[in-house]
């Protein structure tokens, strides 16, 4: 009995002991993943990187194909901020963004790696609206292969931009006093399903004639922009026009091998590489200023067809069908109506003129008629020597009257000797 007691109280201890064990492994593993810190400072690079003070900095983490903002803290009175407790999982990636005079800036990516400690420093600039000193240095026009079963060509665009300013081009979307004063790209003209890449992430957009403004900001140096939209065509051939709004240092076109391309304007490069894929390189070989319109014509685009080998035939041409097809109808009801009311009027006509003609012919004879016969037949011949002009208005109506008198009579008598 001694020693089952014993047992049981060392069974006891054990279980204790690992209930402890198992209640603070959670505990140090979310206190091991939890000890990153990550530190740093915002600077004004248009102010001989003065710190920025009382500034809000978020950190954002990104994993797994998602990502979400952590934390906002404010920088303190020597710009500088700090997030303890981060999570060091290798998967998670950081960075530190802010909002400046209507710009973001953003630092570059943090991962811990087998670290515990990361610094970073963000700079920002002072906003100005001024475009001087702005460009393009390379400007790029995919043209993918056409899809004949939706009738569109996906094209895409890229732009490398140059701000030599030492501040931050910031545009407004503000449209009260005509085209927004901000950042604008043109585009042909139908385009739909217009997809924004590089550069708008935070940004607003405002589609506006031949193109669209954004009130995304140029910042001092290299700034890249990208986006992709679809442009519908019936045709096998197309010109697609293209039209620069700074002055643009390299111009490219990436036509796709199975599409035929020419300009009197771009130059033949030969076949190049571009995502994996080949593309037939068109370049403009002078600087273009602001406001050139470039024209390349596109041909061999396939086309939809129908079953019997015909062109497809697009909403335009079926409703322009159907307009008419509306009208033939109309037209021929009308002439038919038209001729059935001739043919009408004709037939009472030959009809008003044979009883005219007629006259008391028609009237059966009366001594085959009873009282009330003869004087219906009466008030017949009455008003056909009156429709033919045989009796005056004054005339026509006094016999008239007396003859319906007389009927009137007649019918009383025969009611008077029914009953």
């Amino acid at each position: 009995m001694r020693k089952l007691s014993k047992a049981s109280i060392l069974s006891t201890l054990l279980l204790v002991l690992v209930f402890f064990i198992w209640q603070a492994s959670p505990a140090r593993a979310a206190s091991a993943e939890k000890n990153g810190r990550i530190s740093g400072v915002v600077v004004d690079g248009s102010n001989k990187q003065a710190p920025l003070v009382d500034q809000s900095v978020t950190l954002q983490m990104a994993q797994n194909n998602a990502s979400h903002d952590v934390s906002t803290v404010k920088t303190d009175k020597t710009g500088k901020f700090t997030f303890p407790t981060v999570d060091t999982d290798q998967t998670i990636t950081y960075v530190i963004y802010t909002q400046y005079q209507g710009a973001q800036y953003v630092s570059n990516a943090i991962n811990f790696g087998n670290s515990t400690a990361k610094a970073v420093t963000v700079q920002v600039y002072e906003a100005t609206q001024q475009m001087q000193n702005i460009a393009i240095v390379q400007s790029n026009v995919l043209v993918r292969n056409p899809d004949p079963a939706k009738g569109i060509i996906t094209i895409s665009q890229a732009f490398s931009f140059q701000n030599l300013n030492p501040k931050t081009f910031v545009g407004s979307l503000n449209a009260s006093k005509g085209k927004p004063d901000a950042l604008f790209f043109s585009l042909p003209a139908g385009v739909r399903n217009i997809t924004l890449g590089a550069g708008f992430a935070g940004y607003q957009v405002l589609q506006i004639d031949k193109g669209f403004a954004t009130n995304a900001a140029l910042l001092p140096g290299s700034n890249d922009f990208s986006f992709s939209y679809e442009l519908p065509y019936t045709q096998s051939n197309y010109n697609l026009s293209y039209q620069t709004q700074y002055p643009t240092v390299a111009l490219s076109f990436l036509i796709d091998p199975n599409i035929h391309a020419s300009s009197a304007q771009l130059t033949s490069a030969g076949i190049v590489n571009a995502n994996n894929q080949e593309y037939h390189a068109y370049k403009a070989t002078t600087l273009l200023p602001a406001q050139s319109t470039i024209t390349i014509a596109l041909s061999g685009l396939a086309v939809a067809r129908s079953t019997n080998g015909s062109l497809a035939w697009n909403a335009g041409s079926i409703w322009l069908i159907v307009g008419i097809l509306v009208l033939a109808a109309i037209i021929v009801m009308t002439w038919f109506l038209y001729r059935a009311r001739r043919h009408r009027v004709g037939l009472q006509s030959r009809a008003a003129k044979t009883s005219a003609g007629k006259g008391e012919k028609d009237i059966a004879p009366a001594e085959t008629l009873d009282p009330q016969q003869k004087l219906l037949q009466t008030l017949l011949a009455l008003d056909q020597d009156y429709a033919a002009g045989k009796l005056n208005k004054a005339t026509y109506e006094e016999k008239r009257n007396k003859t319906k008198a007389r009927l009137r009579s007649l019918k009383s008598e025969k009611e008077s000797v029914r009953r």
